[in-house]
């Protein structure tokens, strides 16, 4: 509550009404007791500090103002997860900075259940969306058959998920070396994504099994739940 109050009258209304509260001068935690490189890099630059606690205002704005809290917490623990696990040893200020703007970005402009938490295909595919901005998205894609797996991407559990970068909102691209997936992102009148559709390389053949591949049309888990009922 101290920190609240430390924003004024003026900037509690503005959070309240969902709309962005100025842009605080400090980072959201002690830097006193920061550990991780992360923590590190943002507290030895001022810069850095005022972006880390603008996220966090928005973030609360935003949270206070949402039906399904779990899962936009769900997405904000991963989007800091991806940095932690990026900075593990070092940190780029540059891309930390680059990051931090782009969340800034999609908390201020955040559309609730634009994108659903996972999508299926009619078989034993699931691509899982674990963190969604203005410019790209986080995912895992796994095809597993009665406890046998037969594609795994990322392969090792330890990765955090991949990153696609949006290209516009109907097309994204994710690569790596050989292996290159395109999403032909389909929406409804409201923007929500209603279907993903992954266009895999060869190069990617090695996160699977056999014949079986990363190439497939996705729909919101839900629709197929609904439909086997």
């Amino acid at each position: 509550m101290a920190r609240i109050a430390g924003f004024g009258l003026f900037a509690l209304l503005l959070a309240l009404f969902g709309l962005p509260a100025a842009t605080p001068q400090s980072a959201s935690f002690d830097c006193s007791k920061a550990s991780h490189p992360l923590e590190k890099t943002i507290c030895a630059s001022p810069k850095l500090s005022r972006l880390d606690g603008e996220v966090a205002t928005l973030y609360r704005a935003r949270l206070a103002s949402l039906f399904d809290k779990a899962s936009f917490r769900g997405q904000q623990r991963d989007w800091q997860q991806v940095l932690r696990t990026r900075c593990a040893r070092t940190c780029d200020p540059a891309a930390v900075e680059a990051d931090y703007t782009r969340q800034v970005a999609a908390l201020r402009n955040f559309t609730e259940e634009a994108w659903e938490a996972s999508y299926k295909t009619a078989d034993v595919a699931t691509l899982a969306i674990t963190h969604v901005d203005a410019n790209q998205f986080d995912f895992t894609l796994v095809r597993d058959r009665e406890g046998e797996m037969l594609c795994k991407f990322p392969a090792n559990d330890s990765e955090a998920g991949a990153i696609a970068t949006l290209a516009s909102p109907a097309r994204a691209r994710w690569s790596a070396g050989a292996c290159k997936i395109d999403f032909l992102l389909t929406r409804d009148r409201t923007g929500h994504v209603t279907r993903i559709d992954t266009n895999a390389s060869a190069g990617c053949k090695h996160y699977c099994k056999g014949n079986y591949g990363l190439s497939d049309a996705f729909l919101p888990a839900n629709n197929w739940v609904a439909a086997s009922q």
